[in-house]
């Protein structure tokens, strides 16, 4: 093929990828806002509606492009799958799918991709080699396999074409938000936002990276029995594939599992709490995707922490002005609180603080917040996702007592 049809090639799945994404992203508003205006024009409670049904065939649009089209798509997912306490249940019983069991890609293409990374055959290195997958998510699925000395590894593997996939979807978000933002304006600006995960999806992309912040974490918690991080086998893992310990458990938000296990679903929830506000407030330095595809509970419980591609250093002082934040908000002292917000990088479109002083939110609608600090984009998604599996789990955190975690 001629670089000129390659080229033509891209820019016709591009265009697709463009087209399919609007495509949804408009049905989907439309199926929600035509009922709110059609009821207040026959002067109904839009609220007094049933929305079950369409949430259920919006979310049920919304996995299949996502799974069609996967990249960017199945990351937005995968957190909307995890907020129970956010979303309507139709989108997270529905979305909750895209953690691990979303279609894979063909065997063939990942044993193509594996030896030309390794530059071996497959044989020469595994004994046996599972084809189908672990787990198949946005970014990389997972193999079980066994050496040839006869370890049991789980072999990570990123698919070949997903940087371009990446590309072309944060191009098509970004239109949206912007058209979003135009015709339904929110409190929160969602460019910065989308700003900010472009910057992180491309340090998801390094799977050497992703080995370095996993024997980092390993070494923060080399004292505590009850994390687990796998064990990296280093001449086997490259940019793009990762060869790790096989590691089992449950699950973080299998509540089912979990019980049957005999594992205390209020100590699971205190726990991860507990472990994730260590790294944040004490450590500086956190993983920062603690999906429940990411996190397995064994019996203790012990936690097993996976997927490492997505974990930020921390400032100096960031943790202590996180904590002022968060007791600002639970004592309910507005002032304190804009004053952390402040304290922690965040500017508003005029940069008055005055203007956020006088009923919070209210004033965020007047005066949108348009820089947001990329460390409180990812611990706020962190808090985000464990708030979720504590709501599937029926659980409720203790904040002041996860504060003094252990180590």
């Amino acid at each position: 093929m001629t670089r000129l049809a390659r080229r033509a090639r891209v820019e016709l799945e591009r265009g697709w990828r463009a087209t399919r994404i609007a495509w949804t992203a408009t049905c989907v508003w439309l199926r929600e806002k035509l009922p709110q205006w059609w009821d207040r024009a026959l002067g109904r409670d839009p609220d007094a509606r049933d929305y079950s049904a369409i949430h259920l065939r919006n979310a049920e649009q919304i996995f299949r492009t996502a799974t069609t089209l996967r990249g960017l798509l199945l990351k937005v997912c995968q957190v909307v799958g995890t907020r129970s306490d956010v979303f309507p249940p139709e989108y997270v019983r529905t979305l909750a799918r895209a953690q691990d069991r979303v279609p894979p890609r063909p065997f063939a293409v990942i044993r193509e991709l594996v030896e030309r990374e390794l530059a071996k055959p497959l044989d020469a290195v595994f004994a046996s080699f599972d084809p189908e997958p672990l787990a198949s998510a946005s970014l990389a699925q997972v193999h079980r396999a066994r050496l040839v000395d006869g370890r049991e590894v789980a072999v990570k593997v990123q698919y070949p074409d997903i940087e371009h996939i990446v590309r072309t979807d944060l191009a098509s978000l970004r239109r949206i938000c912007i058209v979003y933002e135009r015709f339904d304006p929110q409190p929160l600006a969602l460019l910065p936002l989308l700003d900010e995960l472009q910057k992180h999806l491309a340090l998801e992309l390094d799977f050497r990276r992703e080995v370095e912040n996993a024997e980092r974490v390993r070494a923060l918690f080399r004292k505590n029995p009850d994390v687990v991080v796998p064990e990296i086998d280093f001449a086997h893992s490259t940019a793009r594939v990762i060869t790790m310990e096989l590691v089992a458990g449950i699950k973080a938000n299998d509540r089912a599992g979990l019980v049957a296990a005999g594992i205390e679903l209020d100590e699971v929830v205190q726990g991860l709490t507990s472990l994730w506000n260590q790294m944040i407030m004490g450590l500086g330095f956190f993983h920062a995707d603690p999906h429940p595809g990411n996190v397995l509970i064994q019996p203790g419980p012990r936690f097993v922490i996976l997927d490492f591609g997505l974990a930020k250093q921390l400032p100096k002082g960031f943790g202590l002005g996180l904590f002022e934040l968060m007791f600002s908000m639970m004592t309910e002292n507005e002032a304190a609180m804009v004053r952390a917000f402040q304290e922690l990088g965040f500017r508003t479109r005029t940069g008055d603080p005055e203007e956020m002083t006088d009923e919070l939110f209210e004033s965020i609608r007047k005066d949108p917040i348009v820089s947001v600090p990329s460390d409180f984009v990812l611990v706020a998604r962190v808090f985000a996702l464990l708030s979720g599996i504590a709501h599937t789990l029926g659980g409720r955190p203790n904040t002041l007592d996860s504060l003094g975690g252990r180590n």
